[in-house]
């Protein structure tokens, strides 16, 4: 049984279902300019804070700090006083209206928080895992600014010095303008802004020691908007991402749905498509490609030997982005059977880098991050199996083809001289990216990835191998370039004849 509580309903109910039900979406938080939320009155605050308003109550001490002063829910109060506030009341200072109000709308304590207090005043999603294990999300272009184990360990992340953050991470869409026959120009993609559709806990059952697992989630969405319709020839469509956290992963389900409809000459919806022609069926259809991409936090690039390897990645045809000068070119068609053999099973990445894979096999590919453990990516989760999806049929039918894999990085440039942070990462990224989805006019397609971290190294016996390999080819290059003798078989020795 699988138990789902969520922030939409009363904070007291609970829905119980073998599988999760559709929402029905609702638009937009209203944005409201003249709202002020006192946070004594909202459900959410501590009990270690009820005296905090007293505590903001500027004093005739603090007219020498006047400078400092600063505006928290409506009352003057000083720098010191902020400081002596708690995480989550810090985070509400400095949030907008319209946050905390979706804050207290969506707010599970100690499992899920909404605050302005991300890069730059960016709006984001906090959850918190039971374990410790936390995931930051930006609500611009849904991406992942940070995930952190229950050890402290990070495993995605934003690097500091990312000057166009947050477009580095995240969702990305690309739609064919209706009646195009394809991309045209780099203007079909660009980074969307979500809306907050839901929050809530899913708890699965763990039969091994009896207990449940409580995992938070948060459900984004968006739909098309004047800049989206300018761009991609009046398409309709709504796009969905649901982010769960488990101790050790993070599930991403993404659906998009075709909302392009028919009228006829009175501006009347054609509810039966099949008597319109098929030059308007044809035009209503949304033909797109989605992935995700993020950095991945990993040991030293530059280390001699190598310690971060991408694997799973053999047997593919791959687009090959940069030049052999680092420039970026149009996408060059490879086939990894071309590579060294132990190169196209196991590789590391020592100079700028942006590839993209298509059909990667599944639940095989990882990054090895260089401690001893490896981030994989899985299709869904098999422990889901009876709960989410009857069978594995069906598991592998509704989880749409996110079966490409793009890997990058930018390495050091000349224009960013300073920016380390190259170092520190890999970029791993998923989707539907080489071929497009096309549905037809009402129809959703659900994709699903999750990641997830394992105690796994599969490199060291790959590594093995090709090393012992290529000692013995040395062996026998040095033997080969010994001087020969011919003999006739009169002349050795007896024993030899």
């Amino acid at each position: 049984t699988t138990t789902t509580i969520s922030s939409s309903s009363s904070s007291s109910s609970q829905h119980f279902h073998r599988r999760r039900q559709s929402r029905r979406l609702k638009p937009p938080l209203p944005r409201h300019e003249n709202i002020i939320v006192n946070a004594a009155n909202t459900k959410n605050k501590k009990d270690s804070d009820d005296d905090v308003n007293d505590e903001l109550v500027p004093s005739h001490d603090d007219n020498n700090n006047s400078k400092q002063k600063k505006q928290l829910f409506g009352t003057d109060v000083s720098s010191f006083q902020i400081a002596r506030l708690n995480d989550e009341v810090k985070s509400l200072a400095v949030s907008s209206e319209e946050t905390q109000v979706l804050n207290r709308e969506h707010h599970i304590e100690g499992f899920v928080a909404i605050s302005d207090s991300g890069r730059s005043g960016a709006r984001k999603v906090l959850l918190t895992h039971p374990s410790g294990a936390t995931c930051e999300i930006y609500t611009k272009g849904a991406s992942v600014a940070s995930w952190t184990l229950p050890n402290g360990g990070e495993v995605l992340f934003t690097p500091g010095l990312s000057y166009n953050f947050p477009h580095w991470d995240g969702f990305d869409l690309f739609a064919k303008k209706k009646g195009s026959k394809d991309f045209e120009t780099d203007d079909d993609i660009f980074t969307m802004n979500f809306d907050i559709l839901d929050t809530g806990i899913r708890e699965l059952w763990n039969p091994e020691d009896n207990t449940y697992t409580a995992n938070p989630y948060v459900t984004i969405y968006t739909t098309d908007d004047d800049d989206s319709r300018k761009k991609w020839n009046d398409n309709a469509f709504q796009v969905t991402l649901t982010f769960t956290l488990e101790f050790d992963a993070l599930n991403i389900s993404h659906s998009v749905e075709n909302k392009n409809i028919i009228t006829n000459e009175n501006n009347d919806v054609i509810e039966n498509v099949e008597t319109t022609t098929t030059t308007e069926n044809n035009n209503l259809d949304f033909e797109y490609a989605s992935g995700y991409r993020g950095h991945v936090r990993v040991a030293d690039l530059t280390a001699v030997p190598p310690r971060a390897y991408y694997l799973g990645l053999d047997d593919c045809v791959y687009f090959d982005m940069i030049d052999i000068n680092g420039e970026k070119v149009d996408p060059q068609v490879k086939f990894t059977k071309d590579l060294d053999e132990y190169d196209e099973k196991c590789f590391t990445l020592t100079e700028k880098t942006e590839r993209v894979y298509a059909n990667a096999k599944r639940d095989s590919t990882m990054l090895e991050i260089g401690t001893g453990s490896s981030i994989v990516i899985e299709d869904y989760d098999r422990f889901a199996i009876g709960y989410d999806y009857p069978d594995e049929e069906t598991a592998l039918k509704q989880t749409g083809n996110w079966h490409d894999r793009a890997v990058f990085t930018y390495w050091k440039s000349k224009e960013n001289k300073n920016d380390e942070s190259y170092r520190w990462f890999s970029g791993l990224g998923f989707g539907n990216i080489a071929k497009l989805v096309k549905l037809k006019a009402g129809q959703t397609q659900t994709h699903t990835a999750r990641l997830v971290v394992r105690d796994a190294t599969l490199s060291e016996s790959i590594i093995r191998e090709r090393d012992a390999k290529r000692s013995y080819e040395a062996v026998e290059r040095e033997f080969s370039k010994r001087e020969g003798y011919n003999m006739e078989g009169a002349e050795l020795p007896t024993d030899f004849q």
